[in-house]
């Protein structure tokens, strides 16, 4: 992953993205349970750690704007949700 001052602008961005502070608290919860993940998986598809952190990077961008189908209450489903689109975005790129 990148070093932390990397990793806090893009949180800056994401957050400068949404209009509430519920759509900002839900999503820096969705970033913290499920970034590692994100990267890891990325990263075995890509097996280039440049390309697998961009790819999270745009998924996260992508949320922004699907927050509202993200329902918190179910982890599996959230993951499965995140999961399709970061691979979409692995496999086209």
């Amino acid at each position: 992953m990148k070093n932390n001052v990397e990793g806090f602008i893009y949180m800056l961005i994401y957050l400068m993205s949404l209009d509430t502070e519920e759509e900002r608290i839900k999503f820096v919860k969705i970033y913290d349970t499920y970034r590692n993940r994100m990267h890891y998986t990325a990263n075995m598809i890509l097996k280039d750690e440049l390309n697998a952190e961009d790819m999270v990077h745009d998924t996260f961008l992508t949320l922004t704007d699907y927050l509202d189908r993200i329902n918190e209450e179910d982890p599996v489903g959230t993951w499965n949700y995140i999961v399709t689109i970061l691979k979409n975005k692995c496999y086209n790129l």
